[in-house]
C-alpha cells in the first residue's frame, strides 16, 4: 500500500470508490430539473389538481444521498417521488387521490413530447423517460395523515418534529380502496430523512465546514447532496456488492431499506470508512429483533411497521441477507489484507465491479503524484512506509537529477 497505515488507506480507495458509484453532478442536476418539472406541471393554471396545493418531493436513495449508479449502462436510475395533495380521507378516496395525480401525469407525456406511456403500479404511476435518459420516475399519490395517527405515533415514542410529516398514501390492493375510508397505509418519507440525518448529524457538519472552507463560503452555502458522509459512502458500497451478488436472484436480495436502516442504527459516526463499514456490517444483526415470534426490523418512523416482513413467508430473503453480510465481511477483510495497492484492486473488482474499481485506482494513483510533485509526500521515519507526514520529503522527479 502506498501510505503508513493500511486500514487508512484501504479506506481511502473505498472512498474513491464510492465517489465513482455516485450519481454524476450532471446527472443529479438533470434529474432535479425532470421532476421540478413535473411539480410545475401540477402546479399549472388549468391543473386539475392545483386547487389542493400539489407538493413534489424526493423520497427513498436520492432524498437520503445514497443513491448509486446502475451496473450497466443499460439500467435506469429510479427516481422516488412523492405527490402530495392538501386533501383528507374524509374528502376523498384512495381510488379518487390516484386518478387526479394520473390524470395530470398522463397528460404530461403529450405535452412534453415523451413516447413512453405511463404505467400503473399498486401505489405508484411511473414515467418514462427515453433511453438516452436513463431516468424513470415513480410518483406516489399521498395525502397528509390524520392528526389522529400523528397523536399515535408520538404516543409509541417518534419524536412530534417527525410524527408531523407522515403521510397516507394510495394502493390499489387494499378493500377499502374505491370508497371513502379513514384506514389507509402510511409513510413518511420527510420524517425517515431526518431520523437518517441526525444518525449521521455530527459528520455532515464537519464535513459540510470543510467543503465551505475549501470554497471560502458559509457552510450554508454548500449543498446537501454535495456532502457525504461516510455513513452515505457505506451504505453505497454496501448496495453494489449487494447488487452483485444478487445480480441473477434479484427478486430474494435484501432490501434497501433494511440495508440503509440497519447501517444506520449501527454507526457511531465513524470517520474512516473501513472502519464504519467493519462496525456497520458487524452491528446490523444487533438491530434485527423479535416481535410476537416472528423477526422484526421496525420502521424509526413508525415502530408498528416491520421492514422484515416478508422473511417469515419468504424465508429465503433472509437467509440471503445473512449470507451476504458473511460474504461482504470476508471479502473487505481479504482485500485490506493483500499487499500492493493491485492486489487489493484484483480482490474488490469481482465483488465491486471492475470499472469502478480501475477509476478508484487510477484516482489513487493521480493523487499520489499531485502530493509528490507539491512535496507533500513523505517517509515514516524507521519505516519506509509513504505517507502524509513523516520526517524524510519524498522530492518530485525532474529531469535534472535534483
Amino acid at each position: 500500500m502506498f501510505y503508513q497505515d493500511r486500514k487508512t488507506e484501504f479506506s481511502r480507495i473505498l472512498e474513491h470508490l464510492a465517489e465513482f458509484l455516485d450519481i454524476s453532478e450532471s446527472r443529479f442536476k438533470e434529474a432535479e430539473g425532470r421532476y421540478q418539472a413535473v411539480g410545475k406541471w401540477l402546479e399549472r393554471d388549468d391543473s386539475i389538481v392545483k386547487k389542493y396545493n400539489p407538493a413534489i418531493y424526493t423520497q427513498g436513495s436520492f432524498r437520503l444521498g445514497t443513491v448509486i449508479k446502475p451496473i450497466t449502462d443499460e439500467e435506469k436510475y429510479d427516481i422516488d417521488l412523492v405527490c402530495e395533495l392538501n386533501l383528507t380521507n374524509k374528502q376523498v378516496s384512495q381510488k379518487l387521490l390516484k386518478g387526479l395525480v394520473g390524470i395530470e401525469v398522463k397528460s404530461y407525456v403529450p405535452a412534453n413530447n415523451m413516447t413512453n406511456p405511463v404505467k400503473e403500479s399498486r401505489r405508484c404511476w411511473t414515467l418514462n423517460y427515453s433511453d438516452e435518459t436513463h431516468f424513470h420516475m415513480d410518483i406516489l399519490p399521498c395525502i397528509p395523515d390524520s392528526e389522529v395517527f400523528k397523536q399515535i405515533l408520538t404516543g409509541r415514542g417518534v419524536l412530534g418534529s417527525i410524527a408531523e410529516h407522515s403521510i397516507a398514501i394510495t394502493d390499489n390492493t387494499l378493500p377499502n380502496y374505491d370508497y371513502l375510508d379513514e384506514d389507509w397505509l402510511s409513510s413518511n418519507p420527510k420524517g425517515y430523512s431526518e431520523w437518517f440525518k441526525n444518525r449521521m448529524k455530527i459528520q455532515f457538519e464537519t464535513r459540510r465546514l470543510i467543503a465551505a472552507k475549501s470554497i471560502s463560503a458559509k457552510a450554508e452555502d454548500v449543498p446537501e447532496h454535495k456532502v457525504k458522509t461516510t455513513l452515505q459512502r457505506a451504505i453505497q458500497l454496501l448496495k453494489r456488492h449487494r447488487d452483485i451478488m444478487f445480480k441473477n436472484n434479484t427478486e430474494n436480495k435484501p432490501i434497501s431499506m433494511i440495508i440503509t436502516t440497519l447501517s444506520a442504527h449501527a454507526y457511531n459516526n465513524e470517520d474512516n470508512l473501513y472502519n464504519a463499514l467493519d462496525a456497520i456490517i458487524k452491528g446490523m444483526p444487533n438491530y434485527i429483533l423479535t416481535k410476537n415470534g416472528a423477526l422484526w426490523i421496525p420502521n424509526p418512523v413508525n415502530p408498528d411497521e416491520n421492514f422484515a416482513d416478508k422473511w417469515k413467508e419468504e424465508p429465503k430473503k433472509e437467509l440471503n441477507f445473512r449470507k451476504w453480510l458473511v460474504q461482504i465481511e470476508k471479502d473487505l477483510e481479504v482485500a485490506v489484507n493483500q499487499i500492493g495497492i493491485h492486489n487489493v484492486a484484483d480482490r474488490l473488482k469481482p465483488v465491486f465491479g471492475d470499472r469502478v474499481v480501475n477509476e478508484a485506482i487510477k484516482r489513487m494513483g493521480d493523487d499520489f503524484r499531485s502530493k509528490r510533485e507539491c512535496g507533500l509526500l513523505s517517509v515514516a521515519a524507521g519505516t519506509g512506509n509513504l505517507g502524509n507526514s513523516g520526517s524524510i520529503t519524498v522530492r518530485n522527479h525532474t529531469f535534472y537529477g535534483s
